[in-house]
Formats: structure tokens, sequence, C-alpha cells
């Protein structure tokens, strides 16, 4: 018999029902693909995500300083790295959107006087607590399955938008087109390593909990984001 016939449920697929579940669908891909939504708009929605960015380095050490698997270590580090651009300032994360923000109108003091709205805070507040105080597994399903896999879809999207509606050039999208091929590939990874150690029910059921928050604590960030969007002219 070909043990691959044998092989049991991947704990990934009960991970990408809960996503199925709560069934939310980001209306600003929509209003993208619809052309409904105004560049002061995608400047509003930049400068909010940028907020995000800046902390987004924090999430992953955090959940590196709580791993205690060598694998698994080699990818959060992968990812930290990447996310500071591999060494070129120019190139690191929060930089390309800094860049991106700039090519839709913002001035440096715009984007450095913005504030988080009240979603906005809760969700870099929810990532910072669940990367530091949850189990890797618990943190990594958050982050990888509840944002990271979402992102390649989305941001590939934008990017096109941006080209297409408004003249941006590549250079000016960097930041989204890193992220439609290395989220993909970091989301790959992690989740073949939350098949490997997510391996009792005590730590799949605190990943389906961590997961179903993130996933909730998401969704008012940005439906939040959008009806901010929505309103600009």
């Amino acid at each position: 018999m070909d043990p691959g016939t044998t092989a049991g449920p991947r704990f990934s697929d009960e991970l990408f029902a809960i996503v199925g579940e709560e069934s939310f669908h980001d209306p600003m891909f929509d209003a993208l693909r619809k052309k409904t939504i105004s560049r002061q708009g995608v400047k509003l929605w930049t400068l909010q995500a940028a907020l995000v960015v800046r902390h987004f380095t924090r999430f992953i050490s955090a959940i590196h300083s709580n791993c205690p698997h060598r694998d698994a270590q080699q990818l959060l580090a992968e990812n930290l790295w990447e996310e500071h651009g591999q060494g070129a300032v120019s190139r690191d994360h929060y930089s390309l959107v800094r860049r991106l923000a700039r090519s839709l109108g913002a001035t440096d003091q715009e984007i450095d006087g913005t504030r988080p709205l009240p979603e906005t805070a809760d969700y870099i507040d929810h990532c910072l607590k669940i990367t530091r105080d949850l189990s890797f597994v618990e943190s990594m399903t958050a982050i990888a399955v509840g944002i990271e896999v979402f992102m390649p879809a989305f941001f590939g999207v934008l990017a096109g938008s941006l080209r297409s509606n408004d003249g941006l050039t590549e250079h000016d999208v960097e930041y989204l087109n890193v992220h439609v091929t290395e989220d993909e590939v970091h989301s790959r990874r992690a989740i073949e390593l939350i098949e490997t150690y997510a391996d009792n029910d005590a730590i799949r059921e605190n990943a389906r909990r961590a997961l179903r928050e993130m996933l909730r604590v998401k969704r008012r960030f940005a439906e939040a984001i959008f009806r901010r969007c929505s309103d600009a002219a």
C-alpha cells in the first residue's frame, strides 16, 4: 500500500478551515479592483500600514526569542533579515513603505506625525502581546496564517492598481512587490514548521484560538482603515 494514502488530515487544513469560517474579505481589495478608492484614500491606508510595518520586526524578534527549535529560528532570522533589507538601509521594509507613502503625496513630516487609529493601535498591541507571551507555535500560526498568507494577493492587486491608475513606478511600489514573493515563501515554510511542532492536542487548540483572535483583531483594523480611506476625497 502506498504510505501516502494512509496519511491523516493535516493540521494546516484545520487552520485554513478557521480562516474560511471567519469569512472576512477586506473591502479594500474590492475597492482597488473596482477603482472606487481615491489616491488620497490609498495614501491614508499607507500611512496607517506604515505604523504596523515599523513594529513588524519586533513581532518577528519576539517569536524568535520564544522559539526553542533551530530550524524555526532559521526561518525567523531570515524573515527578520529581509525585513531589514538584508543590510541595505534603503531596502529596509520601513524605508520602502515610507517611499510608497511619499509617492502618493505624503511628506516625511506627515508620515512621522501620523497617529494610529484606535483599531491600528489595538492591532499592533495585539501582535506584540501574542508574539511576546504565547508559545512560538501559537504566535507563528497567528502571524503566518492570520496575516502573511493573505499578503501576496492583496499587495499584488494594490501594486497593480497604483501602477495602472495612479502612474506609480516599480520603484515606488517596491514595498508591495517584495511581499508578493517573500510572504508566500515565509507562510509556506512556517506552515510546514507548525505541522511539525503542533504535536499535541493542547498546542493545536491554543494555535486555533490564537488564529481566531488574530483574524478578529485584523478584521476590525482593516474595516476601520477602509472607513477612513472611503471618506477621503
